[in-house]
Order: C-alpha cells, then structure tokens, then sequence
C-alpha cells in the first residue's frame, strides 16, 4: 500500500502511534522510518542523522530500546531512525515529503498537531493515547465521504486500507439540514443515497471481496463522524486545505475530528505529492 512509513518516536504520545506503525508496517511489508526531533544541542544533535543504537543509548535508552525492539520485529534493513533538531511540527512535516504515511502522536499538543495536519503532503494518521487499545471496537474503517476531491481522495485511501486489512468499510455521508433549508425530513436521495451509490461502485469493482456499507447521516458534519467512527480501527477524513476564512465560514472539520475522535483517525489531504523510497 505504501513503500515507507514515518513515524514520529520519542516525544510525548508517540509510543502508542510508534506502536500503531509497528504494526501497519508489518502488515503492508513497508519500512519504517523513526523520526526523532530533539531539542538543538542535545547529545544527539550533532550532524549525523541516523546515530548507532549504542550513540542513542547513552543519551536516550527508552528510544534506542524502541529501535531494537522494532528491528528485532520487523528486520534490521526495514527500520531505521533519524534524528533532526528544531521545531517537532517542521520536521515531521519535512520527514512526509517521500513517505507513504506520517504517524504522529496526539500528545505533542494541539499546535503540533494542528501544523502536521494542515501541513503534511502525505496522510496523516494521528493515535490519540489509549485510541488504539481501545476495548469498544467495531472492526470496520469508517470514511467521510462528499463531493469535493478530498473526499474522494479519503475515500480511495480507506478502501486500500480497509480491503488490505481485510475489514468492512462504512462510507458515511452528512448532510447539514440547516444548509439550503432543508430540514430532516428533506433530505432526499439525491442528497445521500443516489449520490453515495455512485461514488461507491468503482470501488466496489476494484475490491470486490470489500464490503461497504452506505450511510446518510444529518450533520454538523464534524460530530456526525465522530459519533461514526466510534470503536472504528480507522477513522478517514480528506483536508481540502482551505484557508482562514474558509475554515472560519465552515469550521475545519479534519482538524476538530483528529482532536475530538476517540479512535486513530487518518487526515487525506488533496495535494499528496508522489512517494518515493527513503
């Protein structure tokens, strides 16, 4: 699905999206690649940004630890780290330009995770501390879909996630009955039901084995999705990357769903560049 995935290791909240990548990265057969940001002037800034485990134990042994233990799992040549100083946020953003996916924690605050989000020219996945055990699963991806080209883009990303996990996929549609002055009761099937079905059926031919499932929901849109992917092992959003205004006019909904949902949620934004190997 994707030849390398980067993750940051080592602030705080990083050890559950560290595990989290472990296993996408296991699973897809995809390297992993370690991203660690330290303060300027630490021990480990010195220039050479993939340090020997023993370098890292002098100075950090809860990472090296980590390192070990990921190459011990997934094999040496498929793991590696890299260590850069400076601002957590550039740097990650920097470390997605290549890669296949960046996975962040949400502990490193909601500035941190409000650049890489609106930022990153990959997807995102973001694990929220306790997300990824969570004991009220669903097993199902749950996906955002509408008419822009972020949707469809979170949309294609969801399949490939869901029919390589083997898992149901819900796409769910919202629809505000306050836009236009519909109301519930007017919400027909070209709003949702029609509109769904043909979204739905080139996907439904690419991965026939994958079950989808259609569902029209009443907005606001960004409430309706976390109340959908509650339980969900993936909840996928696409990021139109609209400015201030348009964020203000209609509030941004990939970033209230990665701070708000209860489960690890994936942001697609519309300008992916093309990967390229580490």
């Amino acid at each position: 699905m994707y030849r390398s995935i980067a993750v940051g290791a080592g602030g705080t909240g990083s050890w559950q999206a560290l595990s989290w990548s472990v296993e996408e990265a296991e699973r897809t057969g995809s390297r992993l690649v370690l991203v660690h940001v330290c303060e300027p002037g630490s021990p480990l800034d010195r220039g050479d940004t993939e340090p020997a485990p023993a370098e890292v134990e002098l100075v950090d042994p809860g990472l090296a630890r980590a390192l070990i233990s990921v190459r011990a799992r997934l094999g040496g040549r498929r793991a590696v780290l890299k260590v850069y100083s400076g601002d957590p946020a550039t740097r990650l953003v920097d470390a997605s330009t290549g890669a296949g996916l960046l996975v962040i924690g949400a502990g490193g605050g909601d500035r941190t995770v409000r650049q890489i989000v609106r930022h990153a020219l990959c997807p995102v996945v973001i694990v929220r501390p306790g997300a990824a055990g969570t004991t009220d699963r669903t097993d199902r991806v749950v996906v955002g879909v509408d008419r822009s080209v972020a949707g469809r883009m979170a949309l294609e990303f969801a399949a490939g996630f869901a029919d390589q996990h083997r898992l149901p996929l819900t796409a769910v549609h919202v629809v505000e009955p306050g836009r236009e002055g519909r109301s519930p009761e007017r919400i027909g099937p070209a709003d949702g039901p029609e509109f769904l079905a043909g979204v739905l059926q080139p996907w439904t031919a690419k991965y026939p084995g994958l079950a989808i499932t259609p569902v029209v929901l009443p907005g606001p849109v960004a409430d309706a999705l976390i109340q959908a992917g509650h339980g969900a092992p993936l909840l996928v959003v696409g990021d139109k990357r609209r400015g201030a205004v348009g964020r203000i006019r209609t509030g941004d909904v990939p970033l209230t769903v990665t701070m708000d949902a209860p489960c690890p949620v994936a942001v697609v934004p519309i300008d992916q560049r093309e990967e390229v190997p580490w």
